[in-house]
């Protein structure tokens, strides 16, 4: 009974940050017409449709969006070494803090549940830029041109040529 009732209010924590109702599902098995019927209650309004960007690469389109996901990128990889959670959790709290340094963003928790996964599975990387030190999200652009968002150095090589930010 406590299983249920703790994934119910994992899946209501996700449900108030907008996650698309696939991504609940996808982490708390709780039925997708539930969810549907909660996130309504809760919003006022039905969940979004349409599919779920699946990559990284599909978030950093253009360099305002690119930034955006490299800033959430650093808060996941922060709390990710710190915390003993499990994955979804340290995602919420990542993206909680993200969300307070940097409120005006239009990066959603979706989007960042997507970047979060890819950077566990080892898709992408963040590095520090060896000229400026900034973080660098490596594998996040379509167009494979690397480059540091502050002193716009090439970045050559691979990730383990560089020091990463973990």
């Amino acid at each position: 009974m406590l299983k249920t009732i703790n994934r119910q209010l994992l899946a209501l924590e996700l449900l108030k940050r907008h996650a698309r109702i696939s991504i609940v599902h996808r982490e708390t098995g709780v039925p997708k017409p539930l969810l549907r019927k909660t996130y309504r209650e809760l919003h006022g309004r039905s969940p979004r449709p349409g599919a779920l960007k699946y990559s990284t690469q599909g978030l950093t389109r253009n360099i305002k969006k690119y930034k955006e996901v490299t800033l959430f990128a650093v808060c996941f990889e922060k709390v990710a070494s710190k915390s003993r959670e499990n994955d979804i959790r340290k995602i919420i709290c990542a993206f909680d803090i993200y969300k307070k340094s940097y409120p005006a963003s239009q990066l959603d928790f979706s989007a960042a549940w997507v970047v979060a996964r890819d950077l566990q599975r080892g898709i992408t990387d963040i590095i520090k830029c060896h000229h400026c030190r900034v973080p660098v999200l490596l594998n996040a652009r379509e167009d494979d041109t690397e480059r540091c968002c502050v002193c716009k150095t090439k970045i050559t090589g691979t990730s383990r040529d560089f020091q990463l930010i973990n």
